[in-house]
């Protein structure tokens, strides 16, 4: 049995795992925003095109669909227009433990969109799929993704110093942000 359910909505916006059908607007997404998506993503490291637009929701898919993870699409609620992605990644079973990612389009970003995802898919985590942590790993320079982490009251464990190289090959540190109850998610902003 999935522990997702196949859609969350917010006040804004539709969470939703991605389809085929929306290789185009998954493309059109990373096309507008790749400038901003290569400086912070790994997987932004070389071209993004139809194929990795369609591999990315062929992968997404088949994880939801085996109940391990909701790499979802953020949709605006009132038209579904694509404007970026969040996950809960299940990390290790056993725990249960999470690791929660986002990204959005860069024309609309500054308006708590990833906040809201972020939060709705924090608080999914937790109440659907039992996590007992949830993490989320940011570059030390991606202050906009801190502060979503921080606004949602994940908690700052540390900083791994330059432990990888980004995408334009210099060395990067990581925060490593962290949630071990409920009870500490702050209420979304627009939620």
């Amino acid at each position: 049995m999935k522990p997702f359910p196949d859609m969350l909505a917010t006040g804004r916006l539709i969470l939703r795992p991605p389809t085929a059908a929306d290789a185009d607007d998954v493309l059109a997404a990373v096309t507008a925003s790749y400038p901003e998506l290569h400086r912070w993503m790994e997987w932004a490291r070389g071209p993004y095109g139809i194929d990795q637009a369609r591999q990315f929701c062929a992968d997404a898919r088949a994880a939801f669909d085996d109940g391990r993870d909701f790499n979802g699409l953020v949709t605006l609620a009132d038209d579904d227009t694509v404007i970026g992605a969040v996950a809960i990644l299940l990390k290790d079973e056993a725990v249960p433990s999470f690791e929660i990612g986002y990204w959005l389009h860069t024309g609309y970003t500054g308006r708590g969109y990833a906040t809201e995802a972020a939060g709705a898919m924090t608080r999914l985590a937790f109440e659907e799929g039992g996590a007992k942590r949830v993490a989320a790993r940011v570059d030390e320079r991606n202050s906009r993704s801190a502060a979503v982490a921080e606004r949602l009251g994940f908690e700052l464990e540390g900083t791994l110093k330059s432990h990888r190289r980004d995408n334009e090959g210099r060395l990067s540190g990581t925060l490593i942000y962290a949630m071990t109850d409920l009870g500490s998610l702050a209420a979304p902003i627009h939620e």
